[in-house]
């Protein structure tokens, strides 16, 4: 059965040229001379393959092509364009349009008829297809009106996608960032609460989901189960620690006399980038509303999702930049920082706070003996074993070598001492094994507080030094607090 081709071409004379070519080559041709025609010739003539000019009044090759590959009915029939046109970007739209090739007229008939079969090879056309495009209602001079549609579609489309990536200046600044969206969100998505949720790679931030009722007045028990309902969702991807939320807008008049119960439809939608939650957004109404059927759901859970990805992205270059690269914990300069404000701190607003350095004990006999990979092992894993012994409000940080330092604000010398004496346990009881080579590891630390003698952080940071040694002196693998005055 020969192919059969529909060729487009407004010039006669090119369009005899191009015809008897064709089928002098074997291939059956139907002809039409401009876009409109040939759309609807397409639901007549059920064609293989349509070959098409570009340039063309009123309907050029281009839309013709995004005509058909934008309908289900008619998508997989294989376009050809050729053109004079010969630069990048003439190619670059030809492709975007659907086309399958984008060929120069200047092209041998023996060449052409060459892509022909190739095109038509790699993308048949079946007889079940043609049926089924047959069975449609043959367009009357529709065309222009449903060209009409996909340009209305996709400008739709693009400012809708804009607008999200408008709010990209807002990165640094998350409660505006916040803000913004729910604006955007609220004026075409209903909903009677919303919430937004910026996951960070910090294990140690908060996590909060962020609330917008529409300036309604909702109970507190609403939002809390909202809250739980949320997180209790997105813990299927990842464990989530301590959790709240917060309202964005300002609660406006009496308080709603509805539950959780009353929420008739919800969706939530984890956003996941590289295997890590970065976030999740969630809609609750008391109207039945299928979120997924929403005109722009994809779009908007694309756009979203470029959102979120650049706001963890930014967030991990912070953290990064003030972490141990190894450890995991707070750097050096970060320890500067968090001592000295957390001692001002308490200076304005008097408070307890309490600082231990640990060093772990013979750490050079270990690198001389087992090599430098065990020293890291063995420092990564008693980072790892601060971390699960100390409150989430506590700030750990390797201040340098072999040597980790633990701040905790609003704890004095008794409450701090539980934590740091089952952190030595932990180290002294922990089988330390890499590569099938075991050893024991102990701790010396030294624990001292914000008393009243110290008139700087500097004196408050000797104190704990000076403890530490002592601990040394004394036989290693202990605890030794330095006793002062308190308030």
């Amino acid at each position: 059965m020969a192919i059969k081709i529909l060729l487009v071409e407004d010039s006669e004379s090119q369009l005899e040229f191009l015809r008897v070519g064709l089928a002098k080559n074997g291939f059956e041709v139907e002809t039409a001379r401009n876009g409109a025609e040939a759309y609807k010739k397409l639901f007549e003539y059920l064609p293989d393959i349509v070959l098409s000019d570009i340039m063309m009044p009123v309907i050029d090759g281009y839309q013709l092509c995004r005509l058909i590959k934008n309908k289900d009915e008619t998508k997989k029939i294989p376009v050809i364009l050729l053109t004079i046109l010969d630069k990048k970007i003439d190619s670059f739209w030809g492709k975007k349009a659907g086309a399958q090739l984008f060929l120069s007229k200047s092209i041998d008939i023996e060449e052409l008829v060459k892509n022909i079969h190739a095109t038509v090879r790699r993308y048949p056309v079946t007889e079940e297809y043609k049926a089924q495009i047959a069975s449609q209602v043959t367009p009357d001079n529709s065309a222009q009106s449903q060209l009409n549609i996909i340009l209305n579609d996709l400008l739709l489309k693009s400012v809708f996608a804009n607008e999200f990536r408008n709010l990209s200046d807002f990165m640094n600044y998350e409660r505006i960032l916040v803000e913004k969206l729910f604006s955007l969100l609220s004026s075409f998505v209903e909903y009677n609460a919303a919430g937004i949720y910026f996951a960070s790679p910090d294990d140690f931030s908060e996590n909060i989901l962020y609330i917008d009722t529409l300036g309604r007045n909702l109970s507190k028990s609403l939002l809390s189960d909202i809250q739980y309902d949320f997180f209790r969702k997105l813990e299927e991807i990842k464990p989530i620690r301590d959790s709240k939320f917060e309202v964005v807008r300002i609660l406006l008049g009496k308080e709603m006399e509805y539950n959780f119960n009353d929420m008739k439809s919800k969706i939530i939608i984890p956003l996941v980038f590289d295997k890590k939650l970065i976030g999740g957004i969630c809609f609750y109404t008391k109207s039945d509303i299928d979120y997924s059927s929403f005109r722009f759901f994809d779009i908007m859970i694309s756009e979203l999702l470029a959102i979120f990805k650049m706001k963890y992205q930014y967030t991990e270059k912070e953290f990064m930049s003030v972490l141990d690269g190894l450890t995991g914990l707070y750097n050096r300069r970060q320890f500067e920082l968090g001592l000295e404000q957390e001692f001002n701190r308490t200076k304005r607003h008097p408070a307890d706070f309490s600082l231990a350095i640990l060093d772990i004990d013979f750490f050079k006999k270990v690198n001389d003996t087992y090599g430098h990979q065990y020293g890291d092992y063995v420092l990564k894993t008693v980072a790892d074993l601060m971390k699960s012994s100390f409150r989430k409000t506590d700030l750990l940080y390797r201040y340098g070598g072999e040597e980790l330092v633990m701040i905790m604000p609003e704890t004095n010398i008794e409450g701090a001492l539980v934590p740091v004496q089952r952190l030595r346990r932990m180290i002294e009881e922990y089988g330390f094994d890499y590569n099938g080579v075991k050893a024991k590891v102990t701790a010396s630390i030294g624990l001292t507080m914000n008393y009243v003698d110290f008139k700087t952080s500097t004196e408050l940071l000797k104190s704990a030094d000076e403890a530490l040694y002592k601990a040394k002196e004394e036989g290693r693998n202990r605890v030794i607090i330095h006793e002062g005055n308190v308030r």
